[in-house]
């Protein structure tokens, strides 16, 4: 009974002793948690967590963070030795942690829950399931980080009815949901999110603060590539400037660069002032998705913030401000997570009729079925003549806060009678977006079709999303009986349509 928490700074594995209560796992240096770093050697050799991050401020240009954000891409993290990709990363990563988990407990690691974003793209969430089976684990479920979190708050609260609003602000994502619980059923109602705003941008705000001053200081601006160890060494001094910023009205962060020794002040106010656009984005999100629930905020019963970011007094106050309601602090907002990840193991394997045990002693499932959505709509591109000119855009046929699994069908014309094949894209986006806006994220192609004699919607396409919110697809010509399916292969690469940047 194991749930895996990767995150985007930071890592942790949970289990649960013979009462069913979620507990930590700590790694083989006796941490709680394990930084999602890796450093590898000029012969090879990996290292993990603070080891890595150790070694890495000796050898910087063989160090790698944040990785998680890249996973799906296929470019190395390091300039030299064999390729090194985010997923081979994130797979090092998920091996240590196996050990870590496997020394202390006595028991293999063959089946786990893992999390991810709750907008995380498809072609990531590939790759962290392949990540997770290169180590012979296999993913009975992969769970959205606040659905995760929400399972562990929700248990707390025995069978009680309630929604809950669920502000997950981590170290390189944000999401937030809207959850109900009604008895034994847990609903995920909508979820909204940025996918790549995390604690990283609330530190980056800090840095090109220090950066300026130690350019009109030193008279040269350091930059990552020539002064690898002068960022290693700034990016611990940031994160603990955060935490103190959150008591102290000012707070200094000395460094050293071109032989000057700069001493760079910042003020509470400072801070809070830099980062309030990011916190906006937080809160527009959250607006979105309590409306995409179909509720009012004055129907939220609780607010639950989990992720480091969201300990931070003033994302804190900001948000209890919005929402007019006070966020409940009962479970750790950085070990939430992976508790309920653990929780959902336990109640996954049940619904697959398997038994979990400690010591001989078998484990009550958790007494909640979770009911998830979809975080992206899924569509295809057709051609769309209601307007002055023809444009290609995305016909939703799975909406966005969908509850999954599902299957959705929808039939459309051929563009010419005398068509004789139809390519069918599969793109995931917003309802009526250009096709360019979308991310195309697989094709069918219909060959051999016979040309029509009447107008017909003759092209079936269906389409298929799995608990863990990943797609098949099939179209048939109801015409001629041709069909084809295909369930979405991101290791084949993903086509990404993006309108380009005004000039």
């Amino acid at each position: 009974m194991f749930g895996f928490d990767i995150g985007t700074t930071r890592c942790k594995i949970a289990t649960v002793d013979r009462s069913g209560k979620p507990t930590i796992i700590g790694n083989a240096r006796g941490e709680h948690t394990t930084p999602s770093a890796v450093y590898r050697g000029t012969s090879g050799d990996i290292l993990i967590g603070s080891d890595a991050r150790e070694q890495g401020i000796v050898d910087p240009a063989r160090f790698a963070r944040n990785f998680k954000l890249d996973l799906g891409g296929t470019e190395s993290l390091f300039a030299d030795g064999p390729p090194f990709t985010p997923t081979d990363a994130t797979a090092a990563l998920i091996s240590t942690l196996k050990q870590d988990a496997e020394k202390a407990t006595g028991i293999q690691v063959t089946e786990a829950v893992a999390t991810c974003p709750a907008n995380f793209r498809d072609d990531a969430k590939q790759a962290l399931l392949e990540a997770f089976e290169r180590n012979g684990i296999a993913v009975l479920r992969l769970v959205p980080e606040p659905t995760a979190a929400g399972y562990a708050y929700a248990l707390d609260r025995g069978g009680s009815t309630a929604t809950c609003l669920i502000y997950d602000f981590g170290g390189g994502t944000f999401d937030v949901s809207v959850i109900k619980r009604e008895g034994d059923q847990f609903t995920v109602l909508a979820t909204e999110g940025v996918p790549t705003l995390g604690g990283n941008d609330l530190s980056a705000c800090i840095e090109k603060r220090v950066l300026d001053e130690v350019a009109g200081a030193a008279g040269t601006r350091p930059t990552r590539s020539a002064d690898g160890l002068f960022f290693l060494d700034l990016n611990q001094r940031i994160e603990a400037a955060k935490v103190s910023l959150g008591k102290q009205k000012e707070v200094p962060i000395v460094v050293g660069h071109a032989g000057r020794q700069v001493i760079v002040k910042i003020t509470q106010d400072q801070f809070h002032a830099a980062i309030e656009p990011l916190v906006r984005q937080t809160l527009e999100a959250t607006d979105r998705a309590v409306a995409g629930s179909g509720l009012t905020i004055d129907r939220v019963d609780r607010l639950v913030m989990v992720g480091g970011s969201s300990r931070l007094p003033y994302v804190q106050d900001r948000v209890a401000d919005h929402t007019h309601l006070v966020p409940r602090a009962d479970v750790d907002p950085e070990k939430a997570i992976a508790y309920g990840a653990a929780l959902a193991c336990v109640a996954e394997m049940a619904s697959q009729g398997k038994t979990a045990t400690v010591r001989g002693q078998v484990i009550p499932a958790p007494d909640l079925f979770v009911q998830d959505v979809t975080a992206h709509g899924v569509g295809c591109s057709v051609m769309d003549g209601s307007g002055p000119v023809k444009r290609l855009i995305n016909a939703i046929i799975i909406p966005k806060n969908t509850p999954i699994p599902c299957q959705k069908t929808d039939h459309f014309y051929l563009e010419h009678e005398d068509q004789t094949q139809a390519r069918i894209e599969i793109l995931q986006g917003e309802s009526e977006a250009a096709r360019d806006d979308c991310l195309l994220i697989g094709e069918l192609l219909l060959d051999n079709l016979p040309k029509e004699t009447q107008r017909t919607e003759r092209i079936e396409v269906r389409y298929t999303i799995d608990a863990n919110g990943m797609v098949t697809a099939t179209a048939t010509d109801k015409v001629s009986g041709v069909s084809e399916t295909v369930s979405v292969d991101y290791k084949k690469g993903i086509k990404p349509r993006r309108k380009p940047a005004a000039a």
